[in-house]
């Protein structure tokens, strides 16, 4: 799926508190802060709440010059850009970050703006007749009373339903920035090499779900609030300040009086609530991730009559995010008030404006209008408040969602990488020497090993010895430190990686089922294309699945439950292997593939495997000695060393493992 490409324009936040993110194949420039000329203010403080407040007016500037309608290609996501590096110092941006998103809804976002230009100046028209119309309604006849009530009632209706279409684009434009957000994420999970799953990264599948579904959702509404703020906010305010100013430049002087002062105050609760709001995000996510652990585990935590203990460390997570999001509401609850000192402002103009209304220097229609006018004044500076209040609630949920992204991959693939088009299946480690950490040991230290197309080689040893490891490898999940990995003499780092795995089966020690259909399960590979269903049944029946396949009440349509829960262990593990044998792959792996069968199951799983030994180079990693001896060569690996046994080696071995039915 090919990237957006766009032109991007002046950050949003230009600061350089905040340096935008860099994007591949364009050039990241650093821009002037705004503004331009640093006001010489001798308070540090006072200066930084004052480049706070500033810089939502340059987003807006910058927001209103980038989101100009551009030829967009159908299926695309995001821009193509280079994120930063993980462990970086460097501020986070947020409203940068996801700026491309933003000007890729350019024509919802256009359309709600225009139709916020249209309310706005139904509005202007309403303020001026209704103070007229309030200060005539005793002296006027019915048919002018009539006419006057249409005009109002017309230009009511036109703010309505302008009103309604701004929200509807304004929503349309968030909603579909957070889904291309969300995609955008999840596609850059999906390319993190599999050390990030397995602990490197230290962030646990549940919390990954959590920052995907709900924290993106998060980032809509924020968006909207960013969206709906922006423009609309500004043409009221302007609007409306105007009228106030033509009626009376001295009570709009004394009306502006309070709202720095307030303006001042939210910013420095915004800041507060972006560190509390974090904090919350952090609790319920760690909330998410133990439910994620706990509840597929529950046949475990019965069996060891764990349910009090795990409730109660349930009780303290949930503690913990009630506390955190108790802290999160009384701050959001706060910071509305803070703006509802500006309606002590409006009680000092009533004051004012009596005096003035009673010493006659204006009549009490222009009185109306301007109270009237103040009234929708104050509406949009609420707005503001209660935006800033969202979009510091979203900034951490953009950060942790963007911390997903932010990586640099060891395994990558080259700009000029070949595609096998055929394989034989001869594979060659050469001089392969691996660990997983720079302070962890070797797990293979120098290991040499050639698998001739269509044999099959065994791998033995004891737990940890690196067998699996030297299979992540031939899927190129892991490169090696030191040597290379040849398949049919092509070293598989200039390879692209969806033609090598294309052409390399697996059946994983840990069955990997979806929720789906036993067909989907099966054709897997081809779910996004169309299943061969005699190429499944022909599968299903090679791994001695068919017959319990057909007793399920649907047949192959039949629902397996998630991660296969519907299915005994051994049915799950001959559809795996059902599904190796449906890729028809060159190079067959088998972890532990025929640890869950009985002995007729296995019997014919064995005979398959010979089968196929005309055709395909089959690796079998396992423990148990029936499935060794299908090898026509094996090999001990431990403690990173490989030696062959010899039959007679193997031989000598075979008294003191056969009462145990294991190799270790």
């Amino acid at each position: 799926m090919s990237p957006l490409q766009f032109q991007l324009t002046p950050s949003l936040f230009s600061s350089s508190s905040f340096p935008p993110l860099h994007f591949n194949n364009l050039q990241s420039q650093r821009q002037i802060p705004f503004p331009s000329k640093p006001l010489k203010l001798t308070n540090p403080a006072f200066k930084f709440r004052l480049k706070t407040l500033l810089k939502p007016l340059n987003s807006t500037f910058s927001l209103l010059s980038s989101i100009t309608p551009q030829k967009q290609q159908k299926h695309q996501i995001a821009p193509k850009k280079q994120l930063k590096q993980e462990n970086t110092n460097e501020p986070f941006d947020a409203l940068s970050t996801i700026k491309p998103f933003i000007v890729s809804q350019c024509k919802p976002i256009l359309l709600g703006w225009f139709c916020s230009l249209i309310s706005v100046l139904s509005l202007s028209q309403l303020v001026p007749k209704f103070g007229q119309f309030s200060c005539n309604i005793g002296k006027i006849d019915g048919v002018t009373l009539r006419n006057d009530g249409l005009v109002l009632a017309g230009f009511f209706l036109a703010k309505l339903i302008a009103t309604y279409g701004q929200h509807a684009f304004l929503w349309e434009a968030a909603l579909n920035a957070s889904y291309k957000i969300r995609l955008f994420v999840f596609e850059k999970v999906l390319e993190r090499e599999l050390g990030f799953f397995e602990g490197g990264g230290a962030v646990s599948s549940g919390d990954i779900a959590y920052r995907i579904t709900a924290e993106a959702a998060d980032v809509a509404d924020s968006l909207y609030a960013l969206l709906n703020t922006i423009v609309p906010s500004a043409l009221q305010l302007s609007a409306m300040a105007s009228r106030m100013l033509v009626i009376s430049p001295v009570l709009s002087l004394i009306s502006a009086m309070v709202i720095p002062c307030t303006a001042l105050a939210i910013a420095y609760l915004g800041t507060r609530l972006r560190k509390i709001s974090k904090k919350a995000q952090l609790s319920i996510s760690a909330l998410s991730a133990y439910l994620n652990e706990v509840l597929p585990a529950i046949l475990f935590v019965k069996a060891n009559n764990a349910e009090f203990c795990e409730s109660a460390r349930f009780e303290r997570l949930a503690n913990a995010d009630l506390s955190a999001l108790l802290t999160k509401r009384k701050m959001k609850a706060f910071i509305p008030q803070i703006v509802q000192i500006i309606y002590f402002g409006a009680l000092s103009i009533l004051c004012v404006g009596s005096m003035v209304v009673s010493s006659g220097c204006f009549d009490g229609c222009s009185m109306v209008s301007f109270i009237t006018s103040l009234i929708f004044v104050v509406e949009p500076i609420q707005d503001v408040g209660k935006a800033y209040n969202e979009w510091k609630q979203g900034e951490p949920a953009i950060e942790r969602l963007f911390d997903l992204t932010r990586f640099k991959s060891k395994v990558t693939e080259k700009p000029d990488a070949v595609d096998l088009d055929r394989v034989s299946g001869d594979v060659k480690f050469c001089d392969i020497s691996f660990r997983y950490g720079e302070n962890s040991p070797l797990v293979l230290d120098g290991l040499n090993l050639h698998i001739k197309a269509g044999e099959i080689v065994a791998l033995v040893g004891p737990s940890g010895g690196g067998k699996t490891t030297l299979i992540k490898m031939l899927l190129r999940l892991y490169d090696p430190l030191n040597g290379c990995i040849l398949v049919d003499n092509q070293n598989i780092q200039d390879v692209q990686l969806e033609s090598l795995r294309r052409h390399v089966g697996l059946v994983s020690q840990d069955i990997t089922l979806f929720s789906g259909t036993v067909a989907e399960n099966i054709g897997y590979r081809d779910i996004m294309t169309k299943i061969d269903m005699e190429k499944v049944e022909l599968a299903a029946q090679t791994a001695n699945a068919d017959e319990f396949i057909r007793k399920l009440p649907k047949g192959y349509q039949t629902n397996v439950g998630p991660r296969g829960s519907s299915l005994s262990g051994g049915q799950k593990q001959r559809l795996a292997i059902a599904r190796a044998l449906y890729q028809d792959s060159s190079i067959l792996i088998l972890d532990e593939a025929t640890s869950a069968l009985d002995s007729r199951s296995e019997l014919l799983v064995r005979q398959a495997v010979e089968r196929l030994m005309a055709n395909h180079t089959v690796l079998v990693i396992a423990h148990r000695l029936e499935t060794v001896l299908m090898a026509k060569r094996v090999f001990l690996l431990d403690d990173g060393k490989l030696e062959e046994l010899t039959p007679s080696l193997l031989g000598s071995h075979h008294s003191s493992l056969a009462s145990t039915g294991l190799v270790i």
